[in-house]
This record gives structure tokens, sequence and C-alpha cells, in this order.
């Protein structure tokens, strides 16, 4: 889209998720790996089922950015709601031996991503399927890893957490969400995993302060 022309409705880009919080919007920019708030601006985003579709001044502030397309991106996965359970306390399970073997590709997976240095190389630890798996195996192989996590040689910040979460339940045809979520005022961003209304890697109350504004 051009800048010089008037803007009335657009969509966001590939790579751009907003959400609106409360009177403000929040703008996460993946592959600039960066959070952006919009003051003021939430009655200009509309949540559309085929994507985010920004109107009226905030479309127009958007284009000059560069950030809006005239057609929906696609294949945009409905935000999810804030877990309201937590597998976080549950007790702790015993690796198998093919645990054990996804464990060390998934460090080997997390540990490549942190050498790209951006959020991009860390989503793609991912994947790109939705691989199968009933809710009592994955929520004991999050158990498992989280049994040995204390002996990992990983930070605990919430990104290179659920990034190998993330990495070892693909590693075992497992999948679960991987969600960001923000908070304003003070602005505070996290990421948690989530298997449908619970989460695999926190606990759910203090989620309740966030709202999710991407789904990997």
């Amino acid at each position: 889209m051009s800048s010089n022309a008037s803007v009335s409705a657009a969509f966001l880009k590939d790579g751009l998720h907003a959400v609106a919080i409360d009177d403000d919007v929040a703008v996460l920019d993946v592959v600039g790996d960066a959070y952006f708030c919009l003051p003021d601006a939430a009655m200009d985003l509309r949540a559309e089922a085929e994507g985010v579709m920004v109107v009226g001044g905030l479309a127009e502030t958007l284009d000059g950015e560069g950030w809006l397309r005239d057609r929906p991106a696609g294949g945009v996965s409905p935000l999810p709601t804030p877990p309201r359970r937590s597998a976080f306390h549950d007790a702790s399970a015993s690796l198998t031996f093919a645990g054990w073997r996804a464990l060390a590709g998934a460090v080997r997976d997390v540990r490549r991503a942190e050498r790209g240095g951006d959020l991009v190389s860390m989503l793609a630890v991912a994947g790109t399927g939705k691989e199968a798996g009933d809710e009592r195996t994955v929520l004991r192989a999050a158990a498992a890893l989280r049994r040995v996590q204390p002996w990992l040689p990983f930070d605990g910040e919430c990104l290179q957490r659920s990034a190998l979460l993330v990495a070892f339940l693909r590693r075992l045809n497992l999948h679960a969400d991987w969600v960001f979520a923000v908070r304003l005022w003070p602005f505070n961003a996290h990421c948690w995993v989530q298997l449908g209304d619970i989460c695999l890697n926190d606990d759910h109350e203090r989620l309740q302060a966030y709202t999710p504004i991407y789904r990997r």
C-alpha cells in the first residue's frame, strides 16, 4: 500500500500482530523483535476472522509505517483465552529413552536458535505443523521435562523455557500452543506454552494480568 493515498481500512502485514487492551493497542513486530503501544487507538482495531483489520486514524498512521496490506494475510490463528488451569505444579514424571533423545535434540535446537539472535530464529524451533497428541500424553511429556529442567543450561527467562518445551514436544510428535502476551501500564511482555485451557509451564493465576497477542 502507498502511504500517499488515503486509507480507510486495511489488514496488518505478515509478522505483525495487534490486540486492543482497554483503550490502547499493543503491537508485536515478530521480524523486528519489538513491541509497541499505541495509546487511545483501540476503537480503530477490528479482530476479524481472517485477520486484524485497522480502520480510521490508526490505519493512516500504520500505513505510513508500511505495516498494512489490502487483503488479509491468511492462515491467522485465533488468539486463545488466558488459561484457567495450570499443570506447572503437578507431579513430575520420568523421561523415557525417547524422551532423553528428544530433549538432547531440543537443547540443540534452542541453542542454535539463540545464535540467530532474534525472535524469528527462536520461533523456528516450534516447526510448522500441528502435530497430534492427546492431552494426557502432552501433560506427561511436559511433566518429564519439568523434572530435569533445573539442571539444564538455560536461563530462567520465559522465552527460553517455552522454546525448549515446544521444541521438546515437537521432537516427540506432540504439539501445544506457544502464547505471547502483553500487559500495559506498566508494560511487560511474557510467553508460555498452553494446551487448551491448561498452562504447561507457568502458574495460570499470574497470567490473568496478560492479554494474548500472538499464538504460534
